[in-house]
């Protein structure tokens, strides 16, 4: 009996999987298997009627029902062409309209029309419950089904069936009601079971893998942190040794010898910075204290005291347009690497006898837009797409000192607050760096103080929408 079953389950499942493709999202999967499950009982029940409707001589009835379980059979077809609100609103329609046409031939006593009461609960089977608007056109459909037959049926009742024949299938009817709707519940139960089974070893799945990710990631930064360490020390050991080297023996050494030992001092030097950015990257967003309200300006201006002598050096400002935001729940540590990163690099990348970096700010949304515009040497904007990438470098070293790591961490900075970065350049014409970060200016408390004359009080504690700090 078993073996004799398997055949048919087999056909029912790939029946009733039709377009359920796995590319699908799970609740996606559900709702299609659910419409492949409501049209297969809806055609099995219009099917039934082919041959009463014949028995009766109604055949251009019969011919009618036929059409309509091809119709709803096309449900399947669509959803096997992945068009699956195109088959759901198919569905409904097509059950309407069969609902309406055998109310009007057949006959009022047949109660055939009751089926309106029940199809327009089809659309919150067939639809998620977020997606009320696909549902409300459902419904609408088929009250407006019903509106069309209780205005119309008049019409048909020329063509109604004798009173003993409506009699026999509202019997029918009867049956039919109990075993369709008690095998839908039945089997839309057991594929909302089974879609709950895959969430959930779905969600066991992203919680192993979640763990294995974080303890990988402990892994990873602890072994970032002990290469570090380990190849620090011979590299400080061999700049060490060639300063040595060079101090004993500078008089015994020809000029070839001594520029060898700078290169390789220089080298070492350079494999230095490229440890302590690398382990600096991988420490982003990693071991932070809780988040704060920074203040941007008092950034700028801390970047400008540890620049000081850079700025002495090469006559170059900082020019502030505006007074920047204070920006909340962010970390220190990271925004002055944003604004230092930046702000050096539009020092750096400057042949300009006055160097000068610009810094503004606008409001888009929820997110602060930040502008630092230079004077620069600017960019090539063909290379757009590796300037935020670790160790892509435009120029040599000797041409200008540095990694090629700086933005790439600034990148991943802006990423960890949900925000973006990019630039607006042409060579010899300076360059605009923008970066976003979120506007939460509105989300808390904010308490403003007024000075006057020297003398501060308490104004109000202002909350939530409108607010201006």
């Amino acid at each position: 009996m078993q073996k004799a079953l398997d055949p048919i389950r087999s056909f029912w499942a790939c029946l009733t999987s039709v377009g359920a493709s796995d590319d699908l999202a799970a609740h996606e999967r559900k709702y299609v298997r659910f419409t492949n499950v409501v049209a297969t009982l809806t055609a099995l029940a219009v099917a039934l009627y082919i041959p009463i409707s014949i028995w009766q001589h109604q055949y251009l009835l019969a011919a009618l029902q036929a059409v309509d379980t091809l119709f709803v059979l096309s449900v399947l077809w669509l959803n096997w062409r992945h068009y699956t609100n195109a088959s759901r609103f198919t569905y409904i329609v097509v059950v309407n309209g069969f609902v309406y046409i055998n109310s009007c031939f057949i006959g009022y006593e047949s109660h055939v029309q009751d089926f309106f009461y029940i199809s327009y609960i089809v659309p919150f089977l067939l639809f998620s419950a977020r997606d009320y608007r696909n549902i409300l056109a459902g419904v609408s459909i088929a009250i407006a089904f019903f509106f069309i037959y209780d205005h119309t049926y008049q019409y048909f009742t020329g063509y109604n069936l004798d009173g003993v024949t409506q009699l026999a299938i509202y019997n029918t009817n009867i049956w039919m009601k109990f075993i369709l709707f008690g095998l839908a519940i039945y089997i839309l139960s057991y594929y909302n079971f089974s879609t709950e089974a895959e969430l959930a070893d779905s969600n066991e799945k992203l919680m192993q893998q979640a763990a294995e990710l974080q303890r990988s990631n402990k892994d990873l930064e602890e072994f970032g942190s002990i290469i570090s360490h380990d190849l620090r020390a011979p590299v400080r050991g061999i700049s060490s040794f060639m300063t040595l080297l060079k101090r004993r023996y500078e008089s015994q050494l020809d000029a070839t010898a001594i520029e060898f030992i700078d290169m390789a001092q220089g080298s070492a030097e350079r494999m230095s910075r490229q440890i302590e950015d690398m382990l600096s990257y991988s420490k982003v967003a990693r071991n932070l204290p809780p988040p704060a309200t920074v203040d941007a300006n008092a950034i700028v201006r801390i970047i400008q005291m540890e620049l000081g002598e850079k700025f002495a050096e090469r006559n170059a400002r900082i020019v502030a347009s505006g007074e920047l935001p204070r920006l909340r729940e962010v970390h220190q540590t990271l925004i002055h690497h944003i604004f230092q990163n930046l702000i050096a690099n539009g020092i750096k990348f400057n042949t300009a006898a006055d160097p000068q970096v610009e810094i503004s700010h606008k409001v888009e949304g929820d997110m602060f837009v930040f502008q630092i515009r230079d004077n620069g040497i600017g960019i090539d904007t063909q290379f757009s797409g590796k300037l935020f990438q670790m160790f892509k470098r435009l120029h040599t070293e000797e041409q200008f000192e540095g990694t090629g790591i700086g933005l790439a961490i600034c990148k991943k900075i802006v990423s960890h607050y949900g925000g973006d970065i990019w630039f607006e350049s042409q060579p010899g014409a300076g360059t605009s760096f923008f970066f976003s970060l979120p506007n939460k200016e509105n989300l808390s408390v904010v308490y403003s103080i007024a000075r006057t004359g020297g003398a501060s009080m308490p104004i109000a504690a202002r909350a939530h929408a409108g607010t201006q700090v």
